[in-house]
């Protein structure tokens, strides 16, 4: 058993953070790709 009672705080709330942060959308069908001539003016 860890002997630093904050070490086990900061694990629980690390897991925390993970379990409830959104996934990001993965779109396999279309790659981004810059847009040409955009940055151009």
């Amino acid at each position: 058993m860890p002997t630093d009672h904050y070490a086990v705080l900061r694990a629980l709330l690390r897991a925390e953070a993970a379990r409830h942060t959104p996934k990001p959308v993965l779109k396999k069908d279309e790659p981004q790709r810059p847009e040409k001539g955009r940055d151009r003016g």
